[in-house]
């Protein structure tokens, strides 16, 4: 460990109450990390059971009377999307669900910068989201623990904003901060839907009851951690500023701010592809993959434990490649790296849109063919979802700091409600298609990004943009 200087990251910040480094990070980065992947595993255990779960028991007429508050949900989803049969309507409730999952954090943001403090928030939002996760495998509470593990993430969103919290505003650290994050999320990722999907199997409160221990965890691992983070600021202190600016903000702020939620609406296009990992991708794999690879039985919900294996892989070498990179060269701006690994990204869809067109017979596609996907999707993702949010991070000015990096969040709210449409279109519309319609959104997103890595240069570039008096 090596002590160094507080350090106010931004304006009207408090400085870190204990200044202590770990593996040349903050300590704080490090409880933010593994509290993130415990709430990672308990989510993401939970997604990949939730799809199967709703389509193989909740929505059977035998069940589906006796759960509280579910027929006023499916009128909302029905409203919304119109979905044939009860697949469809299981994947348009899950894109909707998953859609409020990224969409709620925005609403926990304000809630922590103006009333209760990040870190309050955050606690709370923990408890909420590990009573959810032990009520939802009791039929006739399912609708409520739904509730309350929306309303727990929405108020755990605010953490991204404590990663960036942690750095000065110049600090080359914050980007490997976020790749540091987001592993902690990727290798949750590689454990969690294997061991619940592989309990479900035996029972399925087994699996649900795990992703609840793992959650439990995360809130003592936050809570026992919280020493380590940045001290709040006092509720609604960012209401008009941290100076004498009119509304404090300078004109290059307000653009700024334009800019990112303009860029929000982009990277939900070009999420597209990866956030179909959750719905639809489950459902049409149950039809179209083989279910074992090298002669070992391979289950459907398992395929997120592949994913978060490749993801945890593709992450790492990214993160060393860049700084390869940058050492040999000039260092290469976020929102090139964007549209890089946007590019990429379309190459994956590109591929089970190739595997359907070639192997058209259930089952007759080789998990060789997903490995393939999942590979050219994260190496994209990885460049895209990490360094996205180290860009949002570094931009957003800060009296507005925490709901502008929970702004980025909302890109998967806008991906996951477009998701609801499109996975219900799984029994309808030809795999081929499917896929290749995908690729088209990541494409369209490549486009944009490089269009304003060019016409927006001066408002992304690295250094910090002048203040006004």
């Amino acid at each position: 460990m090596t002590d160094v200087i507080p350090n106010a990251p931004f304006p009207g910040q408090e400085a870190l109450p204990r200044p202590v480094e770990f593996l040349g990070q903050p300590r704080g980065l490090w409880v933010l990390v593994i509290t993130e992947a415990w709430i990672a595993f308990s989510l993401y255990g939970m997604l990949a059971l939730l799809v199967l779960y709703l389509r193989d028991y909740v929505l059977q007429p035998a069940h589906v009377t006796h759960v509280i508050g579910l027929r006023p949900l499916l009128a909302i989803v029905h409203s919304l999307y119109s979905p044939v049969g009860i697949a469809a309507m299981a994947a348009a409730f899950m894109g909707l669900f998953t859609a409020l999952i990224y969409g709620l954090p925005i609403l926990g943001s304000w809630l922590a910068d103006r009333v209760l403090g990040r870190t309050r928030t955050i606690l709370l939002g923990s408890a909420l989201m590990t009573l959810g996760h032990f009520l939802i495998s009791f039929e006739a509470w399912f609708a409520i623990a739904l509730g309350l593990l929306l309303v727990g993430n929405g108020c755990c969103g605010s953490m991204k904003a404590q990663v960036g919290s942690l750095y000065a505003a110049e600090d080359p650290r914050r980007a490997d901060a976020y790749q540091l994050y987001s592993l902690g999320v990727q290798i949750a990722v590689i454990i969690s839907p294997l061991l619940c999907s592989a309990l479900a199997s035996q029972n399925r409160h087994w699996g649900f009851m795990a992703a609840g221990l793992g959650m439990a965890a995360g809130l003592a691992c936050y809570f026992f951690g919280q020493r380590w983070l940045p001290q709040d600021k006092p509720a609604g202190a960012g209401k008009a500023g941290t100076d004498n600016r009119k509304n404090g903000l300078s004109v290059p702020e307000r653009k700024r701010i334009w800019l990112l939620i303009f860029l929000t609406g982009v990277f939900a296009i070009g999420a597209l592809p990866n956030e179909e990992i959750f719905d639809g991708y489950l459902l049409w794999g149950g039809d179209h993959y083989q279910k074992t690879i090298l002669g070992i039985p391979f289950s459907v919900s398992a395929l997120l434990s592949l994913d978060g294996l490749i993801s945890t892989i593709t992450g790492v070498a990214v993160l060393w490649f860049w700084r390869f990179y940058e050492r040999k060269r000039a260092p290469v701006s976020e929102i090139v790296k964007i549209t890089i690994g946007s590019v990429i990204i379309m190459f994956g869809p590109l591929a089970l849109a190739l595997a359907s067109w070639l192997y058209p017979q259930p089952h007759g596609i080789s998990l060789w063919w997903g490995i393939l996907f999942h590979t050219i999707n994260d190496i994209g993702f990885a460049m895209v979802l990490a360094i996205g949010m180290a860009l949002f991070s570094r931009l957003a000015p800060a009296s507005v700091n925490t709901v502008l990096v929970s702004l980025f969040t909302l890109h998967l709210f806008i991906a996951n409600l477009l998701i609801g449409k499109l996975a219900s279109l799984i029994t309808t519309m030809p795999p081929v298609t499917f896929w290749l319609v995908h690729a088209g959104f990541a494409f369209i997103a490549a486009l944009v990004f490089l269009a304003c890595a060019y016409f927006f240069r001066s408002l992304l570039a690295l250094k910090p943009i002048p203040q006004e008096s």
